[in-house]
């Protein structure tokens, strides 16, 4: 009965680790492939698959001699396996990232993921998937009972998957980090190894060596950084994003990804960032004049560390913000490396549609600068959305979307949302800047837009700070293109759209990546 009861708790936590591994692969591939939708589709897809063949090629190795036996052997395979990740896998993944661009370069994010998934994460996941049969086979004593075995077996797996989907993602990796989440379940896995190895007369001195190698390197300061090529000021991880705090010449930067984006920055001397914020300040201009004695509310979805409203309070003192951002992470590393502090803002930490929902308060101007990690999140992208973000606004009021995907290929991004926009509001204008890679779409309730910001900026003083940046932005500042596209919360193919682009954009920081590591490669060996 002990036996039975050990196997038991083998099969619990080997669908724990299964999960656990599945939850921290994401997060292992967030700062180089983003992890949007379809980066979970090959997570899981390639994991099923993985799986499936362990399972059909442990169904074999069940039915010969002693399945109890190689059964911890295969769990020991898993728990080495696993604990390597952290060691060498950000390696691999620029090296595999790098090769994409050449071999795939129509789709390098998509091919590059699904081999990375192949490499890193499939074959533990193919191991413990071999396991389960022997399980069933070392806990099955007779076929009058072998069916009420193999539910008690398959039930407890997924009670461990469950355990293993919440675990990391709610209190290992927010407290420990990834690379520690997966020693944690590589250690689970080995501890189970010692153990039956203890009970037994083989295998003791090498599960326990195993034991203590992956606890040492897990409680050691010994870590492999995902921006393992550079020196960043910070590098950090949060329930939602990774994060990488990096200075140069003064100038602080935080991004989501390991080369591409960023979404704020600060410096220490005051005046335009040369960034899209600058861009969206020209929604001030958009609305009527305020009395001197008056404050201009306003709201920023997608606050990050306060870029915006840092800009706003220095070239409109009268701006009453509020901002809104899901990651309590990010605002708290905007208080510690970006000057972040309680005049800047009212910030909420929640959800931006959520907060659209419960507030009752009515703005101004709105900027929209919502991302996941470096996709945009398509419910702050359909009609739906829109609209409760129209009744919030006054009737002067603006709205400004900052664009950062462009494409050849039509429709894109800012034709979706366009199209979706003009079904909410009358007037939708798309700013173009020769001085600035993004765009920015204004849209409002007041048909007379541009008229209105024409009006304003020639009124400006020549002296004024923003008298460059407004009159360069007047001619392009037009009617957006007619688009028949429009999102909705049931059909909003967001990151289909933006993957296009995203394909173009990482192939050359995939092509840095590479040559980065071939160089630091090159200076260890010379």
């Amino acid at each position: 009965m002990k036996r039975n009861l050990f196997l038991y708790l083998t099969t619990f936590l080997c669908g724990a680790s299964i999960m656990g591994v599945e939850i921290a692969s994401s997060r292992f591939l967030a700062p180089y492939f983003g992890s949007s939708m379809i980066i979970w589709t090959v997570i899981i897809g390639v994991i099923l698959v993985a799986m499936s063949l362990g399972n059909f090629i442990g169904g074999r190795l069940a039915d010969r001699s002693d399945p109890e036996q190689r059964l911890y052997q295969l769990i020991l395979w898993a728990a080495i396996w696993i604990a390597l990740i952290p060691v060498v896998g950000k390696h691999l993944i620029a090296v595999i990232a790098g090769a994409a661009i050449f071999l795939f370069p129509g789709n390098p994010i998509l091919a590059g993921s699904l081999l990375v998934c192949a490499l890193l994460f499939a074959v533990p996941c193919l191991i413990l998937g071999a396991a389960s049969p022997c399980m069933i086979k070392a806990a099955t004593q007779n076929l009058d009972n072998n069916g009420r075995i193999a539910g008690e077996i398959y039930g407890l797996s997924t009670l461990g998957s469950i355990c293993g989907t919440f675990l990391p993602t709610f209190l290992t990796i927010p407290l420990l980090g990834t690379d520690r989440t997966f020693y944690l379940f590589a250690g689970i896995l080995c501890a189970l190894a010692v153990i039956n190895a203890l009970r037994g007369s083989t295998g003791k001195k090498k599960a326990l060596t195993v034991l203590v190698l992956i606890f040492a390197v897990a409680v050691s300061p010994f870590s492999v950084p995902f921006l393992f090529w550079e020196t960043p000021l910070l590098e950090t991880e949060s329930v939602y994003n990774y994060l990488v705090v990096k200075e140069k010449d003064g100038v602080r930067t935080l991004s989501t990804h390991v080369l591409i984006g960023t979404q704020s920055m600060y410096s220490p001397k005051a005046g335009l960032t040369g960034l899209y914020y600058d861009l969206a300040l020209l929604a001030y201009f958009m609305v009527s004049p305020i009395e001197a004695d008056k404050r201009l509310p306003v709201l920023i979805l997608g606050f990050a560390t306060g870029t915006f409203a840092r800009l706003s309070r220095q070239f409109f003192p009268e701006s009453l913000i509020d901002g809104v951002e899901i990651d309590p992470e990010i605002v708290r590393l905007g208080r510690e490396y970006f000057d972040l502090n309680d005049d800047d803002a009212q910030v909420f930490v929640e959800d931006g549609r959520v907060f659209l929902t419960r507030t009752e308060k009515r703005y101004r101007i709105v900027f929209l600068d919502a991302f996941q990690d470096v996709s945009y999140p398509f419910h702050m992208a359909t009609r739906e959305f829109f609209v409760e973000l129209a009744s919030k606004l006054e009737d002067d009021g603006v709205l400004a979307i900052n664009i950062n995907m462009r494409s050849q290929l039509q429709p894109d991004l800012c034709s979706y949302l366009t199209g979706t926009l003009a079904g909410v509001f009358p007037t939708v204008m798309l700013c173009e800047h020769p001085n600035y890679y993004n765009r920015i779409i204004f849209a409002s309730k007041n048909p007379q837009l541009r008229e209105m910001f024409a009006a304003r900026v020639k009124a400006l003083p020549e002296d004024h700070p923003l008298y460059d940046l407004a009159g360069k932005a007047l001619p392009g500042l037009q009617a957006a293109a007619k688009s028949q596209y429009v999102l909705t919360d049931d059909l909003a193919p967001v990151e289909i759209t933006g993957f296009r682009v995203l394909n173009q954009q990482l192939a050359g920081a995939f092509r840095e990546i590479l040559i980065r590591v071939i160089l630091r490669l090159k200076d260890s060996l010379a």
